[in-house]
């Protein structure tokens, strides 16, 4: 009797691969999601994460261009699809929540008439209809009264508020996937707490997929079941957020939570920092791209191309496990060169939601 097979991931990105002109900038990133399952995409800045999604929905221009892979939702490549075609998934199974809702809003419509747009855009729904849904809405994003703010305008709303006029644009049309990119960042810290949970309580309800983009590893070992780490445009390690945080193995993800800050160090001591900066995209050096910034490097890390591959080792109370992957030769696979992040990762979870 033969085992049934795993079922089919509701987003599969496969060998993504998004140039500028010429110029490669995203390189073969690989991640699957199932339905209800939270994806953080973490990094350095210019690393490649914000142009990944954009380009996972199309929302990349001129000169920027997707020069390989598939994006496939559903088992439909994305990719593949004319810009009419695209148009009517987007909004309606993947939806994307920005960075600055300041910026994304359009500030001359009011917040009804932008909700309202994008559940007729996709929904053969009166104007009626759509506006009672659009209360609804509002309402469970938290704001006070949906239906007499429907006529306010963005300016009239605080920055938390906007984020979460945001957040119903994008579930409108009740996706299956939903991108946030770093939809927490422009907020104070007691409100990023209160959207991350809205955005918990939304997708646990929803059975939304989501890829979190972020900067911030609290945010992210609080909401995600597994992060990818990108570095130069490329994922050099995915793994369960458990083991990502109690144990990276991929040295710039061990140098990345080193250089996070921990609340209960001592303050008298400078912050640490990871030397060197990321390599230029057109200039990547032969091999590892992170070699010259990594204490393990070695002459055998600057030869050919390093693929993502598993890698094994001990897991939680002793057991073997092998579910991460990651992008070098010398994987930081013993608990002695790892080191152990889980009460940082702890600290620095209890620090978001404590404010």
């Amino acid at each position: 009797m033969t085992a049934a097979s795993p079922p089919a991931p509701l987003l599969d990105v496969r060998d993504l691969e998004v140039s500028v002109g010429k110029t490669p900038v995203v390189r073969s990133v690989s991640f699957q999601l199932a339905p209800g399952e939270r994806l953080g995409i973490v990094g350095e800045s210019g690393s490649g994460k914000t142009l990944t999604a954009l380009s996972v929905i199309g929302l990349h221009r001129a000169p920027v261009r997707v020069s390989g892979g598939q994006v496939l939702l559903n088992g439909t490549d994305l990719l593949a699809m004319r810009r009419r075609e695209i148009d009517k998934v987007r909004g309606a199974r993947i939806s994307m929540i920005y960075q600055d809702p300041a910026t994304s809003l359009d500030p001359l419509m009011t917040i009804g008439a932008q909700i309202t747009e994008a559940i007729r855009l996709h929904e053969p729904v009166s104007r009626a209809q759509a506006r009672n849904r659009a209360v609804e809405l509002l309402g469970d994003v938290g704001v006070p009264s949906p239906r007499e703010r429907l006529g306010a305008y963005p300016h009239e709303f605080s920055g938390g508020m906007r984020q979460r006029v945001m957040i119903a644009i994008a579930l409108a049309c009740q996706p299956e996937v939903l991108l946030c990119d770093e939809p927490t960042t422009a907020l104070d810290v007691t409100t990023q707490a209160l959207v991350l949970d809205l955005l918990d309580r939304l997708c646990r309800e929803h059975g939304v997929a989501s890829v979190l983009i972020t900067h911030d590893l609290a945010v992210a070992s609080g909401f995600c079941d597994k992060i990818a780490v990108m570095y130069a445009g490329q994922v050099v390690e995915q793994a369960a957020a458990t083991d990502f945080f109690e144990r990276p193995v991929h040295p710039y993800s061990a140098a990345l939570l080193s250089a996070s800050v921990d609340l209960a160090a001592d303050i008298s001591r400078p912050l640490p920092t990871i030397a060197g900066q990321p390599p230029v995209a057109g200039s990547l050096p032969a091999g590892c791209a992170f070699r010259s910034r990594c204490p393990y490097a070695d002459e055998a890390c600057a030869t050919g191309e390093i693929e993502l591959h598993s890698v094994g080792g001990p897991g939680i109370g002793g057991s073997e496990v092998g579910v991460a992957e990651a992008r070098c030769i010398r994987p930081l696979t013993d608990n002695a060169s790892r080191g152990n992040r889980g009460q940082q990762a702890a600290r620095l979870t209890q620090g978001v939601i404590d404010g």
